[in-house]
C-alpha cells in the first residue's frame, strides 16, 4: 500500500496482510493441534476399550452343558487306562471326584473376592450362580445314569436274564451318586484344610 506525502510517494507496509497471513498460519497450527489432540484421546479410547475388552473376555465364564461330562469321561479314561476297564463303583466315583473337582475351580476363582466375573451375555456372575450349574449338571448327569441303568435292565429282562426291571435298585443307584458327592466333597475340605491334593478314591458302592 502506497500513500503521497508531499508529492512524493511513500511505501508503507501492508499490515492488515501481515495480520491475515499470521490469522491463517495460527488457524492452521490450531487445527493440527485439535487433530493431534482428537487423534491421541481416540488412540487413548481405544487403547482403554482393548484393555476393558480383554478384561472382560478373560473374566468370562462359559458354563458347558458337557463340562462335567467331559471331566467324568477324562477320569474314567484314567481308570480303564490303569485297570484295563472300570466297574459300576468306578463311575460312581468319577462322578463324585468330578463335582468335587469342578467345585474347587469355582471357589478358587471367588477366594481373593475382588474380581468380578461375567456370564456370556455380559451380565455379572456370582459363585452362587456357578454352583447352581454344578449342582443342576450332577443332576442331570445321575438322570443321565439312571435312565442307562433302566435301559439295561430292560433289555436284560427282555432276554430273560431276571424276572423284572429292578426300579427300585434303579433309584437306590441314584442315591449312590449322591452319597459319592458328599464324600467327595468332604475329602475336598478336609484336604483343602490340610493343604493337601484330592484325588480318586476307591469308595465302594454296591450296584443291587
Amino acid at each position: 500500500m502506497s500513500i503521497t506525502f508531499l508529492s512524493n510517494p511513500i511505501h508503507q507496509p501492508d499490515f492488515f496482510k501481515f495480520d491475515r497471513e499470521y490469522l491463517k498460519k495460527q488457524e492452521s497450527q490450531n487445527a493440527g493441534q485439535k487433530v493431534f489432540h482428537r487423534d491421541t484421546l481416540e488412540i487413548s479410547q481405544l487403547s482403554n476399550n482393548r484393555e476393558e475388552i480383554m478384561d472382560r473376555i478373560k473374566h468370562t465364564v462359559v458354563q458347558s452343558t458337557t463340562l462335567f461330562s467331559d471331566t467324568r469321561a477324562e477320569i474314567l479314561k484314567g481308570i480303564r487306562e490303569e485297570k484295563g476297564k472300570y466297574d459300576y463303583s468306578d463311575i460312581v466315583n468319577a462322578c463324585g471326584l468330578s463335582y468335587a473337582k469342578l467345585y474347587s475351580e469355582i471357589e478358587e476363582r471367588y477366594e481373593n473376592g475382588n474380581e468380578q466375573y461375567y456370564k456370556l451375555d455380559g451380565t455379572p456372575l456370582t459363585k452362587q450362580d456357578e454352583i447352581d450349574w454344578l449342582d443342576k449338571e450332577y443332576e442331570n448327569e445321575v438322570t443321565w445314569q439312571k435312565a442307562c441303568a433302566k435301559v439295561k435292565a430292560q433289555r436284560e429282562f427282555f432276554l430273560g436274564h431276571i424276572p423284572e426291571i429292578p426300579l427300585n435298585e434303579i433309584e437306590e443307584f441314584g442315591n449312590r451318586f449322591q452319597q459319592s458327592k458328599e464324600n467327595y466333597m468332604r475329602l475336598y475340605r478336609e484336604n483343602k484344610q490340610a493343604g493337601k491334593p484330592f484325588i480318586l478314591q476307591n469308595y465302594m458302592f454296591s450296584n443291587r
